[in-house]
């Protein structure tokens, strides 16, 4: 399993388009970046979405009726 597992994980590297794209990438001009509120809306709505979804498992388990 570890030898399959280093294989997938280094194919990517060995690969040609993957090199090409890695000496691309570094001669491109950097991005643009974005607003600091945009990132935390981003948090929140994603932290949120973690928090209401064991909410919800919680709210669910609490009224499950016992199965006879």
């Amino acid at each position: 399993m570890n030898r399959l597992l280093a294989g997938i994980l280094m194919y990517p590297l060995s690969s040609p388009l993957f090199a090409a794209a890695m000496e691309e990438g570094a001669a491109s001009a950097p991005s643009e970046t974005v607003s600091l509120v945009w990132v935390i809306v981003f948090a929140v709505i994603f932290f949120g979405m973690i928090v209401g979804f064991f909410v919800y498992l919680w709210h669910t388990e609490k009224n499950r009726k016992p199965e006879e």
